[in-house]
């Protein structure tokens, strides 16, 4: 590859923040997945690995830009809801809406411990997507 096609390359390449930026549902999604690690009142080193690897493996998103992604985060999701967020997806197929259920669902559980207030938002969530929380919590 030349060099002219390179340079274009790396101008027609959005950085993480932009790609999560441009699209509102991710942004959604992965701003519910870091409420979770919040939710239970503390942050495990667990709960930050596994936000590191639902990054890269399903949002790929690179490790290296996961600070900046959250910092992104952080603004994005000010005085925003779980249940707006989640309202994001109302109109989504099934499988997206059970795929952030099991996302939140691997957050929940990454330290070992599921507390009320995490169910509480799983349960939450689940409503708005159209699930039954009742039935969602036996998946738990």
């Amino acid at each position: 590859m030349g060099i002219l096609e390179s340079v274009k390359d790396m101008l027609g390449t959005k950085s993480s923040v932009q790609m999560v930026a441009d699209d509102p549902q991710k942004a959604s999604e992965l701003l519910l997945v870091m409420r979770m690690m919040f939710a239970d009142g503390a942050m495990s080193a667990e709960e930050i690995a596994m936000f590191k690897m639902l990054c890269s493996t399903v949002f790929k998103i690179p490790e290296a830009d996961v600070p900046e992604v959250i910092a992104f985060l952080k603004d994005y999701g000010y005085e925003t809801s779980g249940e707006q967020l989640a309202a994001m997806f109302e109109d989504m197929d099934g499988g997206r809406k059970r795929d952030l259920l099991v996302n939140l669902i691997s957050m929940a559980r990454a330290d070992s411990r599921m507390h009320e207030a995490e169910v509480d938002m799983i349960a939450r969530v689940a409503k708005v997507l159209g699930y039954d929380p009742d039935e969602v919590r036996g998946w738990l």
